[in-house]
């Protein structure tokens, strides 16, 4: 076996948490890896911190990207439209601590501090101040926009998707409020995921930025 699937199998038959601010952040910067991990035999938990606008709509996609991705789903405040930056930090801190206790992950995927939104920062020190509950590998995934943009990130890292691109593109079409039906094209993303593929010798991959990991 090879070291990059090495990586990942080391979650086979554990929980792995994802936080995203809004649905599609998750599956714009690691649905690839996503993929890989439920496909090692991961349970995978994507949490979706709020739905600013088009609640039925989003809702639904995000369910529907979750099972390509063969994934399950928490919306946190389904219930009502919101957005990160309406929720109090403690409320926002107590979301994620709630996930943390319930799922006991072995692995979290957050935001990244080299973000061009204030909500993903406010995700960001959310999954940070969790690490005081316990011991669990942290990863911070790329800046996720829907336009093409320069942001300083230095992954340590690098998951081979090559397997996982297809339900990777699939996951993202799913969001067709956010894409399609605003003129946005998804192309890049692909692309996007070759350049960094490139960078180690494989068609597609993924870079994430190592907060801690233990190795054994």
């Amino acid at each position: 076996m090879s070291s990059r699937a090495d990586v990942l199998s080391k979650y086979a038959g554990e929980t792995v948490l994802a936080v995203g601010a809004h649905p599609d952040d998750l599956e714009l910067a690691v649905g690839g890896t996503l993929a890989r991990l439920s496909r090692s035999g991961a349970r995978v938990v994507m949490a979706v911190l709020s739905i600013p606008n088009n609640l039925q709509v989003r809702r639904a996609e995000a369910r529907k990207a979750a099972e390509t991705l063969g994934c399950e789903v928490r919306l946190l405040t389904a219930g009502r439209c919101c957005r990160v930056e309406d929720l109090k930090n403690h409320e926002l801190v107590g979301m994620i601590d709630g996930l943390v206790k319930e799922l006991r992950p072995a692995a979290m995927f957050s935001h990244c501090l080299a973000n061009l939104h204030l909500d993903h920062k406010l995700a960001y020190d959310a999954c940070m101040a969790s690490q005081r509950l316990g011991y669990f590998d942290l990863f911070c995934y790329s800046p996720t926009s829907c336009h093409q943009v320069h942001i300083p990130f230095q992954p340590q890292i690098y998951i081979d998707i090559s397997t996982t691109i297809e339900a990777k593109m699939k996951a993202i079409r799913h969001h067709a409020s956010q894409f399609e039906k605003r003129g946005l094209k998804t192309d890049h993303y692909r692309a996007a995921s070759g350049q960094v593929g490139g960078i180690v010798g494989v068609d597609y991959a993924e870079g994430l930025e190592v907060v801690r990991m233990r190795l054994n």
